[in-house]
Parts: structure tokens; C-alpha cells; sequence
């Protein structure tokens, strides 16, 4: 006696989630260059240091200020947004009625005076900010 015995269908890859997941990356991944480049002023180079083995990593709410020197003038830039000190205090001091503990980065230019970028410490100071932190790079090939 002959048997019908049905054949299983063939297993086919399955176009539509893979997309799916494609497009999600992408999604994710243009929405975090955009906050990256909001956050750094592209002229200010930071000084170097040697390397350290700890990693440091950013708080979720921290605010970039960003300091250097053109033509003998401080620019200070928080987000792309060009600040004077008043402002800087101004917006600092909101901050840190809702976040007392709002950390900072200061990002001064490794080629700007020293005493500016004292002038932007002791403006964090005045508005009640006291979690402060500088960046640095590694040195490259022939810089010390």
C-alpha cells in the first residue's frame, strides 16, 4: 500500500524583521552622532595627558562647556550656543536649583592662558557647581 507522505515545506529567511532591525540601527545611531557633535566645539583641542587605565565615563546630565581664546577674547560655548559669564552663571544656577549635584566638563583649549580657564572655574563655583571635570587626549605621534 502507497503512502502520501507531504514533503515540509521549505524554510524561507525572513526579510522583513531583518529590515526592520536595520533600520532601528541606523535610527540609533544618527540620533546619537547628532547629540555627540552638539557637545563639542570642534576648535577647542584639549590638552594631552598620558594614558590612564581607568575609563571614565559621562554622567547622562552632564553639561559640556567648551573654552577658548580668539583674538584675545574667551568664547565659551555650551551645545553649539555662544555664552558670556553672566549667561554661563545664569544657566548654571538653574541647573543646579533642580540638579545640586550637576556635573560638568570644561573643555578648555590646550593652547588658551590659564587664567582663563580660571575664569570659567570660578564662574561654575559661583553658581553653586562643584562637580567639575577636564578632559584630556592622548598625545599623538611627535607631541609631548
Amino acid at each position: 500500500m502507497k503512502l502520501k507522505t507531504k514533503a515540509p515545506e521549505p524554510i524561507g529567511f525572513q526579510l522583513a524583521p531583518m529590515l526592520d532591525v536595520v533600520f532601528l540601527l541606523l535610527i540609533f545611531f544618527v540620533v546619537t552622532q547628532r547629540i555627540i557633535l552638539n557637545e563639542q566645539d570642534l576648535k577647542v583641542k584639549v590638552p594631552t595627558a598620558p594614558s590612564n587605565d581607568e575609563e571614565v565615563s559621562r554622567a547622562i546630565d552632564e553639561i559640556i562647556v567648551n573654552a577658548r581664546e580668539e583674538n584675545g577674547e574667551l568664547i565659551i560655548t555650551v551645545d553649539r550656543e555662544v555664552f558670556t559669564r553672566e549667561k554661563l552663571y545664569n544657566m548654571l544656577r538653574n541647573m543646579v536649583q533642580t540638579n545640586p549635584s550637576v556635573p560638568v566638563r570644561i573643555r578648555g583649549d590646550a593652547d588658551m592662558k590659564w587664567q582663563r580657564v580660571v575664569d570659567v572655574i570660578v564662574t561654575c563655583t559661583q553658581a553653586g557647581v562643584y562637580n567639575v571635570s577636564f578632559p584630556s587626549r592622548l598625545p599623538q605621534e611627535g607631541e609631548q
